[in-house]
């Protein structure tokens, strides 16, 4: 993991021909297919010798959550433990780390009949008396759910009235499978470090500019001529694509486009390596040449 432009792809593609890996994305942008330039998504010929998982899964109409990565991502995982290799997670999309690593409990869909119901109780009764009947139906979930926190709290209703199983007995299930499969690969977790503030500044300005030259406005123009797809868009609110949205809509001009597109991403960049400076278990390591064999290293110690 790492902020953007740091180098985090040439480095797995670097690993892949040294030792047999499965590169998986984490990346919440190169998900979507056809938001390539902006992405920074690996050319197609890049990906025929480099092959990634996690990349071009779905359209840039649909709607994409963590838990749902986190299902996709572990399928994934087993599939290159079962294939005699050694699954490499390459990406920036630092809360789909979190989850896949702390577990985010995969729970069984709820019908709309029942959210309405137990909506209708909420507007009935209120949040207190409502965390008082989780109480008595599944008294571990009341006991880390707070009584003013709504919207767990009808979570943890809803589940129980669909399926008849506790909330907390069916996390507790899916963290024993999570904790199974990733422990079972003695996981490393592996940050990469700009070498300097400054210079990477002026990387993350440079790499956005590039987008620009590379056609990302055109890029945009032909994915928003789809029916289906707007400004409003989960895919079209990434860093970037929301940008170029805002200077086709006419609100902004070429220049603050651009001006905005690289502050929006160096943001992005900071706060990707607040996730990294608080990361607990994490090996850091400055982004230099001998930066593979670093890595290498690591992995080779399992």
């Amino acid at each position: 993991m790492g902020p953007t432009g740091v180098g985090k792809t040439d480095l797995a593609m670097d690993l892949y021909e040294q030792i047999p890996i499965e590169i998986i994305s984490v990346d919440s942008v190169q998900i979507y297919k056809n938001l390539d330039i902006g992405s920074g998504k690996p050319s197609k010929e890049v990906l025929k010798t480099f092959p990634h998982e996690m990349i071009d899964i779905i359209e840039c109409s649909e709607n994409y959550s963590t838990a749902k990565f986190q299902n996709d991502c572990l399928a994934c995982i087993k599939k290159a433990f079962d294939g005699d290799k050694i699954p490499v997670l390459v990406g920036g999309s630092m809360m789909y780390f979190h989850h896949l690593v702390n577990g985010l409990s995969r729970l069984p869909s709820v019908s709309q009949e029942t959210r309405h119901k137990v909506q209708k109780e909420f507007e009935e009764k209120g949040s207190i008396k409502m965390h008082q009947y989780l109480q008595e139906i599944d008294r571990e979930a009341s006991l880390k759910i707070h009584e003013n926190d709504s919207q767990r709290i009808k979570r943890a209703i809803e589940v129980f009235k669909e399926t008849g199983k506790q909330f907390s007995q069916l996390q507790a299930q899916q963290k024993k499978e999570i904790d199974k499969l990733i422990s079972s690969s003695n996981l490393k977790q592996i940050a990469i470090k700009p070498t300097g503030k400054a210079m990477h500044r002026e990387v993350v300005a440079n790499r956005f500019k590039d987008m620009i030259e590379k056609g990302l406005i055109e890029e945009v123009e032909k994915i928003l001529d789809h029916k289906n797809i707007s400004r409003n868009s989960q895919s079209m609110k990434s860093v970037g694509y929301r940008q170029v949205c805002d200077f086709l809509e006419g609100d902004i001009d070429l220049d603050d486009m651009i001006e905005k597109g690289i502050n929006a991403t160096r943001q992005l960049a900071k706060r990707q390596m607040t996730w990294i400076n608080s990361w607990k278990d994490l090996i850091i390591l400055e982004k230099n040449a001998e930066l593979s064999t670093s890595v290498k290293r690591i992995i080779d110690q399992n």
